[in-house]
C-alpha cells in the first residue's frame, strides 16, 4: 500500500511539473516570436550580421532591441516598435558603453544589488533602464539617457 502511494504521489508530482512547464512555455512564445521576428526585420533591413543581444521593453509603448554588428563590424543597436517597424537605429559607439551604465547610477544612488542593465526607449528617446533593489531592498527602475547618460527618470517601489 505505501508502494502505491509513492507512485501516485511521485506521478501527480510530475504531472503538475509538466503542467507548469507547459503553461510557461505558452505564455512566453508570444515574446519569443517578437523577439524573432524583430532580428529578421534588423537582419534584413540594416544588414546586422551576427546578434549579441536582444531586450524587450514594454513601456508606453513596447519596443524590442537587437544588438548586433553589421558587415562593416560596427556594433549597431535597433529598436522595433510593435507595428514591427525601425523606430530607432544608432551605433553603439554614439552613446553611454554598458559597462560604464552603472557610473552613473552610482553617483545618484547606492543599489545593493542590480538585476538588469537593458535598453528601453520613452517618448522616443533611447535609454537605459536599470533596474535595482537599494539599501532598504527597495526595487528601482533607474532611467538614463543612452546618447549622454543624463538622468532620465527613477521609480521605486
Amino acid at each position: 500500500m505505501k508502494k502505491w502511494m509513492i507512485i501516485i504521489s511521485t506521478l501527480i508530482v510530475v504531472l503538475f511539473v509538466w503542467q507548469l512547464i507547459s503553461i510557461y512555455h505558452t505564455a512566453m512564445s508570444p515574446i519569443r516570436e517578437d523577439e524573432n521576428e524583430a532580428v529578421e526585420i534588423a537582419k534584413e533591413e540594416k544588414n546586422l550580421q551576427t546578434i549579441s543581444e536582444v531586450y524587450t521593453y514594454n513601456g508606453t509603448t513596447p519596443y524590442t532591441i537587437v544588438q548586433g554588428t553589421d558587415e562593416k563590424d560596427e556594433e549597431i543597436i535597433i529598436w522595433v516598435d510593435e507595428k514591427k517597424k525601425i523606430a530607432l537605429t544608432a551605433n553603439a559607439s554614439d552613446g553611454v558603453a554598458k559597462k560604464d551604465v552603472m557610473k552613473y547610477v552610482d553617483t545618484d544612488r547606492k543599489p545593493s544589488e542590480v538585476l538588469s542593465v537593458t535598453l528601453a526607449m520613452e517618448n522616443e528617446i533611447p535609454l537605459w533602464e536599470i533596474k535595482f533593489k537599494d539599501q532598504n531592498d527597495r526595487y528601482n527602475l533607474y532611467y538614463i539617457k543612452f546618447e549622454d547618460g543624463e538622468y532620465y527618470q527613477r521609480i521605486t517601489f
